[in-house]
């Protein structure tokens, strides 16, 4: 993957090669002070006379007063009045580019913008999983388990509001069912994560203010059953996954691993007081140690040695092992990425017009892990939470073709990466984009068959 810029907002950077306008992030620059329009001076009188009324400051030599005509007078006047006029409009004029440049900066670039797809990670969350011998038990959290923090609320509240400037003369100031849709898993924390975003993206504006101290409006968010999700969640039993996840998990790679880390397991195990015998035990065990870390609670003196840095790529791997292979990818992140995939077709070939401009879709780590890994894309990814895939569809040649670009953010607050999609050139169009991972999109009879369930 490849980063072309640094830390701060979107923003329009200059061209690439064949004049197509290339955009970044970029840090914040200082807004430019606009100094007002000079005044005359109005220094009192000394007691020669001088100073007074704009003329010569103080200590000046005396100016012997000259006889001037009427005429003189009036031009003299409409000169000075012309300055004054002139610095005015300038001061006005500075002052309507600075208010377009604080609105535009971190606003759509341009007008090629299709459509919005943003796949992210819910917010902070308290621990899924208490290990036996842990100081801090479920009295610690008394959101209970696997719950959004306050943190997360505001995490995922930042996040909508980044949206917002990145998005929202594209998405429009208001609400419309048909401009904006929202998905979610039906965890609680992904609905919760939804809302809060929603709320930091679209706030109501004008008619759709219903209450004068809440700038807050309710936004519907669609979610399925947990046994029934194939797209976020990706919980719908399909028993040949199961087979397949079970040798991968016997893997001669997956075996050599463990037999490497043998003796931390047992280490785990000891001290942790229940079973630690594979990359997935660690994973959770990993993120219950994470999550406490984060909320500043004392860690047991047995974990300075293993924590984080002995554990850490071991939980990286434990997601990527649930697209260990091209059929995985296809089960557990095909169905999501060929929703993202379809809805980009039909607005590349004018079958939608104006609707559905942004679709957002609040899920897990491991869901952005399974669509990572099904584009193609084999780094371990540490998902923080807020983390994000926005896939951006733009016109090249207004109505005649666009291309798709990716962009990745590792959390809520974290510099945003323009991926280079694996074997797809620069610009990558989407027919090169869907003919590349075209086989990874099962459709839902498709799914149903190779998961050797009724159709």
């Amino acid at each position: 993957m490849s980063a072309d810029a640094g830390g701060g907002e979107w923003g329009y950077v200059g061209s690439r090669e064949g004049g197509q306008p290339t955009y970044s992030w970029q840090e914040p620059a200082e807004k430019p002070r606009v100094a007002p329009a000079p005044e005359p001076a109005n220094m009192p009188a000394d007691a020669d006379g001088n100073g007074g009324g704009g003329g010569v400051g103080y200590g000046s030599t005396p100016t012997p007063p000259v006889a001037t005509s009427p005429s003189t007078m009036r031009c003299l006047r409409r000169r000075r009045c012309t300055v004054v006029t002139v610095g005015v409009l300038g001061a006005l004029i500075a002052l309507v580019l600075l208010a377009f440049l604080a609105f535009g900066k971190d606003a759509d670039p341009d007008d090629n913008l299709l459509l919005v797809s943003v796949i992210f990670r819910h917010g902070d969350r308290t621990p899924s999983d208490i290990y036996p011998t842990d100081p801090h038990q479920e009295d610690a959290w008394p959101e209970g388990l696997g719950a959004l923090t306050n943190e997360g609320k505001a995490q995922m509240f930042a996040l909508g509001e980044r949206l917002r400037r990145r998005y929202g003369r594209f998405v429009g100031a208001q609400y419309k069912p048909q401009t904006l849709r929202v998905d979610s898993s039906a965890a609680d924390r992904c609905l919760m994560s939804a809302g809060a975003l929603l709320a930091g993206l679209m706030p109501p504006e004008g008619e759709q203010r219903w209450h004068p101290d809440l700038a807050w409006q309710p936004i519907p968010v669609h979610y399925v059953a947990r046994e029934r999700d194939t797209k976020l969640a990706a919980k719908k039993p399909c028993p040949r996954y199961d087979e397949e996840l079970q040798k991968a998990y016997a893997s001669p790679e997956i075996q050599a691993l463990n037999e490497e880390n043998k003796d931390l397991y047992q280490y785990l195990t000891t001290h942790a007081g229940k079973p630690i015998s594979d990359i997935t035990a660690v994973e959770f065990l990993y993120n219950t140690l994470l999550i406490e870390k984060i909320h500043k609670l004392d860690l047991p003196e047995w974990t300075n040695s293993v924590f984080p840095d002995k554990m850490k790529q071991l939980a990286a791997k434990s997601l990527a092992i649930f697209t260990h292979n091209d059929f995985m990818k296809r089960i557990r992140g095909g169905p999501l990425l060929k929703e993202v995939v379809d809805h980009m077709s039909k607005k590349a070939e004018d079958t939608v017009k104006n609707e559905g401009r942004m679709h957002l879709f609040s899920a897990h780590d491991l869901t952005i892990v399974n669509v990572w890994r099904t584009l193609g894309f084999t780094e371990l990814l540490h998902v923080g939470y807020g983390a994000s895939l926005i896939f951006e569809l733009r016109w090249i040649e207004q109505g005649v073709n666009a291309e798709v670009k990716v962009l990745y953010l590792n959390s809520s607050s974290a510099e945003p990466i323009n991926l280079k999609i694996p074997g797809c050139s620069q610009p990558c169009v989407i027919g090169a984009f869907v003919n590349l991972i075209q086989h990874n999109l099962p459709t839902d009879t498709d799914w149903n068959k190779e998961c050797g369930l009724p159709s």
